[in-house]
């Protein structure tokens, strides 16, 4: 009779080690496609960020290469959008969607006045419209598993060079 109890605590135990292992291998599993969706959004927020800063860099060329040209003219009231010419190494300001980035990517930007007060810095509300300034605020937008996210970057630019 002895031998019998000895036999079934045998199988119990091979039981009880097969659920262990099998539940720690659906754990590691689990923690990998978690960590595999982490990656591809934070992929994702790092592409955007560099898009938009390539935005603002794109900003400051325009300013650099004319700002009554280039950068001016622009109201708030408006989108836009920037376009990079290959065959002559440019960036152009539009107000037609060029279509998305990497089939993924939406940039635009949108530009605001700039008021100072009476120490020349910049205010909310009030003060004295600057037009050699303006704000300007490049947006990326990416559609990720059914979600939206948006990355947005901003900074002033002034005719430095009354241009």
């Amino acid at each position: 009779m002895r031998s019998k109890i000895k036999n079934g605590f045998g199988l119990l135990e091979i039981v009880i080690a097969v659920a262990i292992i099998g539940g720690t291998i659906f754990s590691l599993a689990y923690v990998f496609l978690i960590s595999n969706k982490l990656e591809a959004r934070a992929s994702n927020q790092i592409r955007a960020n560099f898009l938009a800063e390539e935005g603002l860099e794109a900003l400051r060329f325009l300013r650099d290469k004319s700002w009554s040209i280039n950068l001016a003219g622009l109201n708030a009231a408006t989108t836009y959008y920037l376009s990079f010419n290959a065959s002559n190494s440019s960036w152009n300001v539009t107000t037609s969607n060029p279509g998305l980035i990497d089939g993924l990517y939406a940039r635009s930007f949108g530009v605001e006045a700039v008021n100072r007060n009476g120490s020349d810095d910049i205010v909310g509300s009030g003060g004295t419209l600057d037009s050699n300034t303006k704000k300007f605020t490049v947006n990326v937008a990416w559609q990720e598993r059914g979600a939206y996210f948006t990355t947005t970057l901003g900074t002033y630019l002034s005719d430095i060079f009354s241009n």
